[in-house]
């Protein structure tokens, strides 16, 4: 997509109003079962996508919803615009003809939730897929997010309840935090948040490849290669991003 197209993308979701998501790319198959990966995409790694195509591929999603946003739980500012990481995000799932590409005005799982219902036919079911660390912030058992939700719930119980009950979770491990480890962490939940939750084996070279680490390796003026696609690659030097 040309800049101009993002730029206008961009700002159409308010984080100041109800919970919106513009889809900036329409994925080429659609179906009942859609997968959500949420992330900041700063940048897109080579484990987002194979965590996307895994995710499908072992779960049998119809079409991925590869969701950036305009806010985010923990974070204040990036090394980048937004309109550069949807621009890479656009890249890197040029050949991802099952990939949908969306704008989130809210951060938090239960109000996407509210926001998809508006843009995908009624009975699509949801499917997130997320990383263990996320994992453990969408369970929140000190219930540090409830009260930041943009929907009024009475507790954390409350909220995860109604995320659960609309929507299912994906879990990779990885980092060592493998099936025994998220199987702890819903050991104290319902029997409804025990059914709902899906673990997905990622393989642990992947899982060592993060954002975090490109970036560095950046600063460091150090290669990329093979941890980002290769049109990502040259976004990168051509923009000269994260190189102070």
């Amino acid at each position: 997509m040309d800049p101009d197209s993002i730029r206008d993308f961009v700002e159409q979701p308010d984080p100041t109003c109800e919970p919106t998501i513009a889809i900036i790319k329409h994925a080429k198959t659609t179906g009942k079962r859609l997968g959500i990966f949420s992330s900041s995409f700063n940048p897109p790694t080579i484990a987002h996508l194979e965590l996307m195509r895994q995710a499908k591929n072992d779960f049998s999603l119809d079409e991925i919803l590869a969701l950036a946003g305009k806010t985010n739980a923990d974070k204040i500012s990036y090394d980048c615009s937004l309109e550069d990481r949807l621009s890479m995000l656009s890249l890197a799932l040029d050949d991802f003809p099952e990939a949908s590409i969306g704008l989130s005005s809210h951060a938090f799982y239960a109000d996407m939730i509210d926001a998809i219902s508006r843009v995908y036919q009624h009975g699509t079911d949801l499917h997130f897929i997320v990383g263990f660390d996320t994992f453990e912030r969408v369970l929140d058992p000190q219930d540090r997010y409830t009260k930041r939700y943009h929907r009024i719930f009475n507790g954390r119980a409350d909220a995860l309840d109604y995320v659960l009950t609309r929507s299912q979770f994906i879990v990779a491990g990885r980092a060592g935090a493998g099936l025994q480890n998220i199987e702890e962490l819903v050991r104290r939940e319902s029997e409804l948040t025990r059914d709902r939750i899906h673990f997905l084996d990622f393989p642990a070279d992947l899982g060592e490849v993060s954002s975090t680490n490109v970036r560095n390796r950046l600063k460091g003026n150090l290669s990329i290669a093979g941890l980002v696609p290769a049109g990502v690659e040259d976004f990168i030097q051509e923009h000269r991003l994260y190189t102070t």
